[in-house]
Parts: structure tokens; C-alpha cells; sequence
């Protein structure tokens, strides 16, 4: 009798594990239909050959990527989503999607990307575009080596290449970071004869250095806050931007979209096509500026720069920097605008004399709309440094 009543809970057992997991198996189709209009709803295209479930795994066969409006795209091979679970929403949340190596070869070209990793990615069940939950989102991405190599010579390679993405849970602000390691560039392989000779003279066949960027998006106003992107060069020096704009919102990202693939849809129409570009630049009105800050530091190319040119003028470094800080007022007397003349003069003059770092700002009194900027620019250029408030500043 007990025998009887273990078999039947055996398979009493064995019934309710089964249809539990029917009843929580991956959708595999459902799934790749959603990341393919998550991931074209920024702009790009997708497309995939086949798609296959292996327990919580989900595969998508023949990848390949491009952008809307170009012909050319790029072939991915397959894609590994591992840990895929329903996110109770309609959308999936996947642990990992992972790649071991990446290939792209064309005739005396080839790009290699080794040990992708993307962690947390979530996939929404509508990419509606109006908050973050409705847009492809993850926390981390990381990779291996990357190699460019032309004509059988490694011309750019990087080390490790790392992004990570943080969110409020309101939605309200997303936050990343940012750096690429190990950045190497042949400079011996530059088409022009007279550019390699002069780099090589100045000791930069190979250049060596490093990627960091930071900064935050606020979805509702739209503010677009690069506070950190850092270029570092051995040997050469440092070049950090930050710029700050506002009205990259969700509505905005959506109708440059739908102009896009109005614009698309005109194929040759010259007329439509004009038509559709003055409608975007009725779109970029919309995007105001807020401020720019780009700084140089430098590491030793100023004076090699100056040393290279003097000589080949026939003069002493010293001579050439007199002649360069007697020109440069001149250059800005056209402006008409003395404070501004006096200020870039003192700042280029001490940096010259001795070059450590420069630093050139725009931080208008309130934002400026995009649309006064290039008016400016069009109309009284002159004018463009005190409307922007544009400071230079020299060895700070």
C-alpha cells in the first residue's frame, strides 16, 4: 500500500512540475519581436534569421544591425541572452547577453571585438518611448580587446572598454560612466608622407592613452549633461570637454524619428527631402544650450609643435612665439569687442609662454535656444562670443 501511495506521489509530483513549467516557458518568438522594436525605436535597424529557447536561455540566429536610412549593415552572427525571465509587466528581464567575439572584415579591413558582456538588461513590452521603462535599458557593459587593423597592420586597438548605467526609481534622472583602457594608435601607417615624417619627428609613431566620460540625463526637462569626457594621450596630453544642453526629452528623441523615416520614405524627391530638412531644423529649435567647457593639458606636443615649426621657418622657438602672440590680437580685432580681444590675448600669450594648460568656456547668463545661436551665427557672428559669454583661461 505504501509503495502504491509513493508512486502516486511521484507522479503526482512529476504532473506539477511539468505543467508549472509550461505554464512559466519562454515565448522565444515574443521575446525577439520585443527586443527588435525596443532596439529599432532609437533609430537603428535589426533583423535575425531564427530564434530558439534552451531552458532559460534565449538564442537569436543571424543577427544584423544597422541604422535607418543606410544601405550597409553589420553582421552580429548569433547572440546568447542567458537568464531570461518575464519581468511581470509583459517586458523580460535578462541576466546576461554575451558574445565571445565579434568579427567585421572588408576588403584590407577587419574589426575585431573580444568577450562582450551586457549584465541586467531589460526589455521592455512596449518600446513606447515615453519614460525609461519603455526604452532597451541595462546596467553594465563591458568588453575584451578591440582591434582595427587595415592592410594587415593593427592601426587601433583598445585594451577593455567598460559602461555603466544608473536609474532613479521615479525615472526622473540616468546617470553613466564610462572609459575605454589600453587605447593604442599606429600613427606610422598616415597616407601622407609629409604628416607621418612630421609626427615621427616629433616622436609620435605610436600613441597610447585613455577614455573617461560621465554624465546624467533628466528624461522630463530633457537636460543632456556630458560632465566628463576625457581624451588622455601619452606623451601628448589631456582634452576634457563638458558641455550641457536642454529639451532632449522622449517627444523630442520621437518626432526626430518620425522625420527620419518621413526623410526615408522620399527616397530621391530633392524638394521633399529640403522640405523634411527645414522641418528638422524646426526640431532643433527646440534643444537649448546651456553651457561648454573644453580644456587642454598639456603633456609636451605644445613645445614640440612650436620647436618643429620654428625650425622650419628658419627661427628660435622664443621667436616664434613672439611673432604668434603679436598676431593673435590682430586676428580678433575684426570682433570689435576689446574685453574679449584683451582676454584670449593675455590667456594664448601666457599659455605660449609656457604651456601648461588652456581652457576655452561658454556659460551664457540662461539658456539660449539653438534657433538664436545659429541666427547669430548666420547674421553677426561677431557677436557670438558675448552672447555665449566666452572666456579663455590659461595654466589654472
Amino acid at each position: 500500500m505504501r509503495a502504491t501511495y509513493l508512486k502516486t506521489g511521484i507522479a503526482a509530483g512529476f504532473a506539477l512540475l511539468v505543467s508549472t513549467h509550461a505554464s512559466v516557458a519562454l515565448d522565444a518568438d515574443e521575446f525577439a519581436k520585443k527586443f527588435v522594436a525596443a532596439y529599432t525605436s532609437g533609430g537603428m535597424t535589426v533583423a535575425y534569421e531564427g530564434v530558439s529557447e534552451q531552458g532559460n536561455d534565449i538564442i537569436m540566429q543571424g543577427l544584423t544591425f544597422g541604422v535607418e536610412g543606410e544601405q550597409t549593415s553589420f553582421d552580429f552572427g548569433d547572440l546568447t541572452f542567458s537568464g531570461v525571465s518575464e519581468d511581470g509587466s509583459g517586458g523580460y528581464l535578462v541576466d546576461t547577453v554575451s558574445k565571445d567575439r565579434i568579427l567585421f572584415s572588408a576588403p584590407e579591413v577587419s574589426f575585431t571585438l573580444d568577450d562582450m558582456s551586457i549584465t541586467n538588461l531589460r526589455v521592455p513590452a512596449e518600446a513606447k518611448m515615453e519614460t525609461l521603462d519603455d526604452a532597451l535599458y541595462y546596467d553594465s557593459l563591458t568588453t575584451g580587446p578591440m582591434k582595427l587593423t587595415a592592410e594587415g597592420q593593427d592601426v587601433f586597438s583598445i585594451a577593455s572598454i567598460s559602461m555603466d548605467l544608473s536609474k532613479a526609481s521615479d525615472n526622473s534622472r540616468m546617470d553613466f560612466t564610462g572609459r575605454a583602457d589600453g587605447l593604442e594608435i599606429d600613427l606610422s601607417s598616415v597616407e601622407d608622407a609629409q604628416t607621418r615624417q612630421t609626427l615621427s619627428g616629433m616622436g609620435y609613431q605610436f600613441v597610447g592613452g585613455d577614455v573617461v566620460l560621465e554624465g546624467y540625463w533628466l528624461p522630463t526637462t530633457g537636460e543632456m549633461t556630458l560632465s566628463q569626457y576625457a581624451l588622455s594621450l601619452d606623451g601628448v596630453g589631456r582634452l576634457d570637454m563638458q558641455v550641457s544642453i536642454s529639451g532632449y526629452t522622449f517627444e523630442f528623441v520621437r518626432g526626430i524619428q518620425e522625420l527620419q523615416e518621413k526623410m526615408d520614405d522620399q527616397g530621391n524627391d530633392s524638394q521633399a527631402q529640403q522640405a523634411m530638412g527645414l522641418a528638422m531644423l524646426g526640431m532643433l529649435q527646440q534643444l537649448t544650450f546651456n553651457s561648454l567647457s573644453i580644456r587642454f593639458d598639456d603633456a609636451s606636443v605644445t613645445n614640440k609643435v612650436l620647436e618643429m615649426v620654428a625650425s622650419r621657418q628658419g627661427m628660435t622657438r622664443d621667436q616664434m612665439v613672439q611673432g604668434l602672440q603679436a598676431m593673435v590680437p590682430f586676428a580678433l580685432a575684426q570682433l570689435q569687442n576689446p574685453d574679449f580681444q584683451k582676454n584670449v590675448t593675455e590667456a594664448v600669450s601666457l599659455y605660449l609662454s609656457d604651456p601648461k594648460n588652456i581652457e576655452i568656456s561658454a556659460m551664457p547668463a540662461e539658456p539660449l535656444s539653438f534657433a538664436s545661436v545659429v541666427g547669430t551665427a548666420m547674421s553677426a557672428w561677431q557677436t557670438l562670443p558675448q552672447m555665449l559669454n566666452v572666456s579663455v583661461t590659461a595654466n589654472q
